[in-house]
């Protein structure tokens, strides 16, 4: 029976009542389970023979569940809590407690806070035009009670203000507030405090605007107070179970175990929510079915069809009468009406618009009144690239001149603005003298310059940190390197390089989540901590680049200084969990008079970075460069561009090595590819220290392609007319293609190029690879497979992968590392490793192949272990593919 089938088969026999507590999430729903589970656990204990189930839901999720009656009790905000009351019968029973203060307050309010270096900024009325931060549209106390507060100034919501949403924790807010992304911000009043007592910001940092000190509560405030979150029952369970919650919540001790998982302080007699109904249905969509919607408005739809069916006819006859009398002059304005499409007269009024056109009228502008009213006093246009007024009259001169003109404009008015292709043409075909009519189309193309700016930032920036990506953090250092670029315009600068030590060791102690949130909240803290302004890249899985010149700070001398000790002060986490991290970091110090580039200046901050780990890491290196590392710097630049020589005039040679069955029958043989240098006279040399070198150098996705390419192409020309191939290839990728994003489209248009089929090839991916680009390796197996092609795990045992690893990538073929391999006969633990990994292989229905086979003993060994296939020395030595493959298909054809 399946895990799921066990719980359900417990769930029957038990003879405990399931009692389900809907709780509102804001957040993930399995952060909010881990945070519940201890209260339900608690309530299960205090009302005898009940069990509690936590179940998270989000805003609409938790009202239809309650409409549709499938909870017992309800954790949810206060304005939610109201609307729902009025029509489901909802009863509060408890308030929670957050603030500590006193004896605890039930009541919280918010403060709309700015930086105290925006002295522009006095009171609520100067946001007009502003950013302001806030957690969610939803969220109670970082944006609602602030965005009312803003409307009560005066204010209009959609169009003087500008929303930005960071998302939770609350501290996410004034961090935007700090980094100057946001003008001003929305936060509980307790969470300023906190952030204030707890040293995490000084205290004259931020300035809250209108401030009003409430009678009884701690904090000054912008806004009104409003009671905290209750805990309530539906209209489902009995009194009984009521009373027993009830008295069980507010029974609880402060900081009790339950209370501190919650987050919370504790529990109080309910408040009164009286007084919010008004501010729910102003904030809140009312939760309203289709069923509701129809009994109150019943004689909409009779009353609808007829007026459309009016409508209908009235613009059928409409037409017919209108276009039998001006088809001819208006043939192209019916061929644009996709687009909003309007014709002029010789003055610019207004003769015909369609409907698209109607949708773009000023709001003051109803069509009907459009209708012989000038261009211009009908749409508001400005030019899109320096906003400044269209012009009709140079509209005009120009067609006089070229007969057709297009103009890039936004729409002024509305919110969001629109951005608009304008196209112009004169309606009589000719292109000089007096202009008598001119067709105007107008393409709205907001969604598709949003799309290009996306594509953009995301092609720019990592997405797991929304720091620069490595190729954009290069580029971004070289055009301030470049000695004849106008930018360059500081006098010394710096780059560092951090890692972050023991990464590794957090990934596989916890999970990769873990790992991808401390990346995330370390380019935020980074982000905040750094100068406004200063680049910061994502490197690698847990490296960051940093680029700081005398022109973005003073006193950048002492920023390396400053970023090691306030790694060694983050923390991450609350509690007994506080993660704790420390960074190798690299300095590569750049004197204005020094003629290097990015990548190398990059590469001279990692090897400072490598030796601070060499050292225990937690410290600060800077690279000093003698003539002997600068012989070596000529040196590996000159291997590169040899790399590069021979990928450009394929000077690489394509070998094979067989692969041997030892108990299973295989269609034809399988080859694993290599690669070797051409070095002349038939001598072909190991391109092991180029191989590294690209590496290094992030040069080995063009090589990983060039192998892809030949290799297809040299298995395509020796095909001839069979339907089976010569050979089966194994082909090697790098690490660095893990990251290729575009290599399973390029295996695919290789693959139709070539016309050979997806099973004749398997792809190796290294197992240190694979660790190093976990999830980039998940993705890239599973576009490869979906092609038709597999994949084999290649120098299994050899690193750190677990098990568990090897079942959630799933290869086709695990090769297993040729040191075990070569062990297997004097040592006995390398023995049962292979054993292991070869009955792991079986239940998951992939093959194993064992590397470094040199004698006969070894090959027996792995035969009565039941290993499927042997390669290595035994059984074959490296071979130009290209002779293999003529003899093979030779072989085969006689």
């Amino acid at each position: 029976m399946s895990g799921q089938g066990t719980a359900l088969a417990a769930a029957w026999a038990s003879e405990d009542r399931l009692v389900t507590v809907g709780v509102l999430t804001i957040t993930s729903k399995e952060e909010a389970k881990a945070r519940w589970n201890a209260t339900a656990d608690y309530l299960s204990h205090q009302v005898e023979g009940t069990r509690f189930e936590i179940r998270p839901l989000y805003l609409q999720e938790i009202a239809r569940a309650v409409r549709q009656n499938e909870l017992d009790f309800v954790h949810l905000q206060p304005l939610q809590f109201v609307q729902l009351r009025r029509r489901h019968d909802l009863t509060a029973l408890a308030t929670r407690v957050i603030d500590d203060t006193g004896d605890g307050m039930n009541r919280f309010g918010s403060v709309i806070v700015r930086h105290r270096d925006r002295t522009d900024i006095d009171e609520l009325r100067d946001l007009r035009g502003a950013i302001i931060a806030g957690v969610a549209p939803n969220a109670l106390g970082a944006w609602i009670l602030g965005m009312a507060e803003i409307e009560r100034a005066g204010l209009s919501l959609e169009d003087d203000v500008l929303p930005l949403f960071v998302g939770l924790p609350m501290n996410n807010v004034l961090g935007a507030v700090v980094a100057g992304r946001a003008d001003a911000g929305i936060v509980r009043s307790d969470v300023l405090a906190r952030a204030i007592e707890t040293e995490t910001y000084p205290a004259d940092t931020f300035v809250v605007l209108d401030p009003v000190n409430q009678p009884g509560y701690p904090h000054p405030v912008s806004t009104r107070l409003v009671p905290e979150w209750p805990f309530a029952a539906t209209s489902r369970p009995d009194e009984g179970l009521v009373a027993q919650v009830r008295t069980a919540l507010l029974s609880l001790p402060r900081q009790a175990p339950p209370v501190q998982a919650a987050g919370l302080v504790g529990w109080t007699e309910p408040a009164s929510y009286d007084g919010l109904e008004t501010m729910a249905d102003r904030w809140l969509t009312p939760p309203q079915t289709l069923e509701d919607w129809l009994r109150a408005n019943w004689w909409v739809i009779p009353v609808a069809l007829s007026g459309l069916l009016a409508l209908l006819l009235g613009q059928q006859w409409r037409a017919r009468r209108k276009l039998a009398g001006r088809e001819r002059e208006h043939r192209a304005a019916l061929n644009a009406m996709r687009d909003a499409v309007v014709t002029l007269d010789p003055r610019g009024r207004i003769q015909f618009m369609n409907p698209a056109a109607e949708r773009l009228l000023t709001e003051d502008m109803p069509p009907s009144r459009a209708q012989g009213r000038h261009f211009l006093d009908a749409f508001a246009l400005l030019l899109r690239h320096d906003h400044h007024d269209f012009s009709l009259g140079g509209l005009y001169e120009r067609l006089n001149r070229d007969g057709w003109v297009e103009y890039p404009v936004v729409l002024a008015h509305g919110h969001p603005s629109r951005i608009l292709d304008l196209n112009a043409i004169r309606m009589d075909g000719r292109t000089e003298g007096p202009v008598r009519e001119v067709l105007v189309s107008m393409t709205d193309v907001t969604e598709l310059v949003d799309a290009n700016r996306q594509l953009a930032y995301r092609a720019s920036h990592d997405e797991l940190s929304g720091l620069l990506n490595r190729r954009s953090f290069i580029q971004f250092v070289d055009r301030r390197l470049s000695s004849d670029s106008s930018a360059r315009t500081y006098d010394g600068g710096v780059v560092l390089w951090l890692d972050l030590d023991h990464f590794r060791l957090i990934n596989e102690g916890g999970s990769h989540g873990i790992g991808d949130e401390l990346v995330r909240r370390m380019a935020s803290y980074l982000g905040v901590l750094l100068p406004a302004g200063t680049p910061i890249g994502r490197l690698g899985d847990d490296e960051f680049g940093i680029f700081l010149a005398d022109d973005m700070t003073p006193d950048w001398q002492e920023w390396p200084d400053r970023v090691l000790e306030a790694v060694r002060a983050f923390r991450m986490g609350d509690g007994d969990q506080m993660l704790r991290v420390t960074a190798s970091i690299g300095a590569r110090v750049l004197p204005a008079d020094l003629n290097i580039d990015a990548a190398s200046a990059l590469q001279e901050a990692e090897s400072a970075c490598l030796i601070a780990k060499h050292l225990g890491g937690n410290r600060l290196v800077t690279y000093e460069e003698g003539e002997s590392e600068r012989a070596l710097r000529q040196a590996d630049f000159a291997e590169l561009n040899r790399l590069k020589e021979a990928l450009e005039k394929d000077r690489f040679v394509l070998h094979g090595q067989e692969i041997h069955s030892l108990a299973t029958d295989c269609d034809g043989p399988w080859l694993e590819v290599l690669l070797r240098l051409d070095g002349g006279e038939g001598e072909y040399e190991s391109p092991g220290p180029m191989i590294e070198l690209a590496e290094r150098f992030n040069y080995m996705p063009p090589v990983d392609r060039w192998v892809i390419n030949n290799a297809f192409r040299m298995l395509q020309r020796h095909l001839g007319s069979s339907s089976s191939p010569p050979a089966r290839l194994t082909v090697n990728l790098s690490g660095q293609s893990m990251k290729d994003g575009e290599l399973a489209s390029y295996v695919r248009d290789e693959l139709n190029r070539s016309a050979i089929e997806p099973d004749w090839i398997c792809f190796e991916v290294t197992e240190t690879a694979a660790i190093a680009n976990f999830d980039q390796a998940l993705e890239l197996i599973a576009a490869l497979r979906d092609l038709g092609c597999m994949v084999a795990l290649d120098d299994f045992g050899g690193g750190l992968l677990s098990f568990d690893f090897l079942r959630r990538l799933q290869p086709d073929i695990v090769k297993i590392d040729g040191k075990l391999v070569s062990d297997i006969e004097s040592d006995p633990v390398a023995a049962v490793i292979v054993e292991s990994i070869h009955s792991v292989a079986r239940v998951m229905g992939a093959k194993t192949v064992g590397e470094w086979v040199e004698n006969a003993s070894t090959r027996s060994s792995l035969a009565s272990i039941g290993v499927d296939f042997a390669q290595g020395y035994l059984f074959h030595r490296p071979v130009p593919l290209d002779g293999y493959l003529v003899d093979a298909r030779t072989t085969t054809s006689g």
